[in-house]
Order: structure tokens, then sequence, then C-alpha cells
């Protein structure tokens, strides 16, 4: 397998012809306090097959790494490779919907996608903290 796409965006779907639609790419989060929880996000990835692979299954894993490489969370699943049609070779595509991710405090995070604990590709995510608006004074 081989990465072609890993991202983080708002909402992410596929159509029922196979169109992967993808609203809202981020890399930056900002945040007035910490822990800071972030509601909902999507997670994308979309990895080509390689031949040999058509008709597989495969393991992957999704890591949340901080800056100092302490593992936040992880999300582990399976996919199966289709078969590759006329000459065509097939792609996976890979939406994973994470809600409430907690993280503790301003810094660089990286989602790490493995398949078949082989590292395919690593997505930063940039926490930022911000001052929050001053009230004006009566």
């Amino acid at each position: 397998m081989k990465p072609l796409l890993f991202l983080a965006a708002d909402y992410a779907n596929i159509t029922g012809d196979g169109k992967l639609n993808v609203m809202g790419i981020f890399n930056d989060i900002f945040s007035y306090n910490f822990p800071a929880r972030h509601t909902s996000m999507h997670l994308v990835g979309k990895l080509g097959a390689e031949l040999g692979e058509y008709g597989q299954k495969r393991d992957f894993k999704i890591m949340l790494l901080d800056e100092d490489a302490n593992q936040i969370m992880d999300i582990a699943g399976q996919f199966e490779i289709p078969k590759g049609e006329r000459g065509r070779k097939p792609e996976v595509n890979l939406i994973l919907e994470l809600k409430d991710v907690v993280f503790p405090k301003p810094g660089i995070y990286q989602f790490v996608l493995l398949v078949e604990k082989d590292h395919k590709s690593e997505l930063s995510l940039y926490v930022n903290q911000i001052e929050a608006p001053k009230l004006p004074r009566e």
C-alpha cells in the first residue's frame, strides 16, 4: 500500500458512486483553555494498492502522539483491498469520525497511519492557545 492522502477535516463521506467528499480541511486547532476538547473531526486516508495485494485484508492503526511522542489515543481496524478493474489499481478510502478528542496542552500533535505495522503517513496538527476576547468595560 502506498499513501495517496492523509488529512483532518470537519466532515467527509463517500458517495454512492465512490466519490470522496471532504469539507473543511485543517491543520490548526485553537482553544482558550487546556485541556482542549475537539468535539468532532474526520480523519481521511486514501491508500493505493500495489500489485499482488488485490483482494487481501489489511490491519491498520492510527495513533495520536504529542510532541514528546507520548501516545494520546489509537484506533485500529481492518479493510479489504478491492480487486483491480479495467487495468486500474484499486484505492482504499479510510474515513474515521473522531468525537471529543482531548489535547492536554498546546503544541504539535501527530496522527500516524500504520498498515500492518508499517508507517504509511503522518499528519501534523498544531494546537494553539489563544486569549479570550476582553469584554468591553461599561
